[in-house]
């Protein structure tokens, strides 16, 4: 028997709709079609690429598959992540929750552990990776560049990834911390905002610092993925770290394809109701065959378009929700 989904359900589609009235509803439509089409890439697709490529990098190393071999693997490995993404979300919110809560904190461990150790033993030269970075960003040259002929491929690269690695402005979260058990919902939107701040400050920052403290090549301009993570850990530690970190990787990986399942089953069941909510899944599931076998560079255009597309209705929203925001926050801090 279909357990279904929590009956506590809201996003960007019902603060729309609630918050604005009938006559946004229109926006609120935007939001949730853009919804189900964005979450087969940023949420599934790319997600499954990182896994196949963390555990290629990993079973090369050992020589326990060839290169050859790799893609029939893949497709391998995309049929078994499709069957076990469906068998979690067709369980509903409950078994989400029980997944990602064992997930999470041992991935976040694992991996903030690792690079720590990576950072420790390089640590002479964080300095130069700081400075270069900053130099790199604020140089007469890059700003230069940047003005003449690079600013909007610069800004377009730049938000798309800050929005790939914390959602901020996307209104996705909301999703999730809506069916959370609490009667304080303005507690519940500061945790959302640590989430930004743990994604990106903590764990983003780290990940680069393992691969340019680590000194291994960033090739400019091409498609890199967990490869090139796993390579700075490997450079480090040696070939054995590469289990351990395709194995961090691929944590993070499932628990954002399963979050990014229940933002998609919202979006589609605001349109059609919860009628259509299990073949969406059944549909989503079947998408991580094709993120393991298709050219990361295609996957990455994909997500990067409907993210940004899907961003706009909820910014919208936002901006005209901001007095009843401000108003929530203040009662509550009187409350307190």
């Amino acid at each position: 028997m279909w357990q279904g989904l929590s009956l506590w359900v809201g996003g960007p589609m019902y603060y729309i709709k609630n918050g604005l009235g009938p006559r946004f509803r229109w926006l609120a439509v935007i939001f949730s079609v853009l919804g189900v089409l964005t979450v087969f890439g940023t949420g599934n697709a790319t997600q499954v690429n990182t896994i196949s490529t963390a555990v290629d990098s990993a079973l090369l190393n050992y020589s326990l598959i060839t290169p050859e071999s790799v893609g029939t693997f893949n497709l391998i490995l995309g049929i078994v992540i499709a069957v076990i993404v469906a068998l979690v979300l067709l369980g509903g919110i409950r078994r989400i929750g029980q997944v990602t809560e064992k997930l999470v904190p041992f991935m976040a461990l694992l991996y903030i552990l690792l690079a720590l150790g990576v950072i420790f033993l390089h640590i002479e030269h964080v300095p130069a990776v700081f400075r270069s970075i900053f130099e790199g960003a604020f140089s007469p040259s890059a700003v230069t560049g940047g003005a003449v002929g690079t600013l909007f491929l610069s800004m377009k690269n730049g938000v798309s990834r800050g929005i790939f690695s914390n959602e901020a402005g996307l209104g996705t979260g909301s999703i999730a911390h809506a069916a959370a058990d609490t009667d304080n919902a303005v507690s519940q939107g500061y945790f959302g905002i640590f989430e930004v701040f743990t994604d990106t400050i903590v764990i983003c920052t780290m990940t680069a610092l393992v691969i340019l403290c680590s000194g291994v090549s960033v090739p400019y301009g091409a498609a890199a993925g967990a490869e090139l993570t796993i390579s700075g850990f490997t450079a480090t530690y040696g070939n054995w770290v590469s289990i351990f970190t395709a194995v961090a990787l691929c944590c993070f990986a499932f628990s954002t394809i399963i979050g990014w399942g229940l933002y998609g089953t919202r979006c589609i069941e605001f349109l059609f109701g919860s009628r259509v909510n299990r073949p969406f899944m059944l549909i989503y599931s079947a998408v991580a065959v094709l993120g393991a076998t298709v050219d990361l560079g295609l996957l990455w255009s994909i997500a990067d378009t409907f993210n940004g597309l899907m961003s706009i209705p909820n910014l919208i929203a936002l901006f005209l929700l901001g007095g009843t925001v401000a108003k929530l926050v203040k009662e509550n801090h009187g409350k307190n």
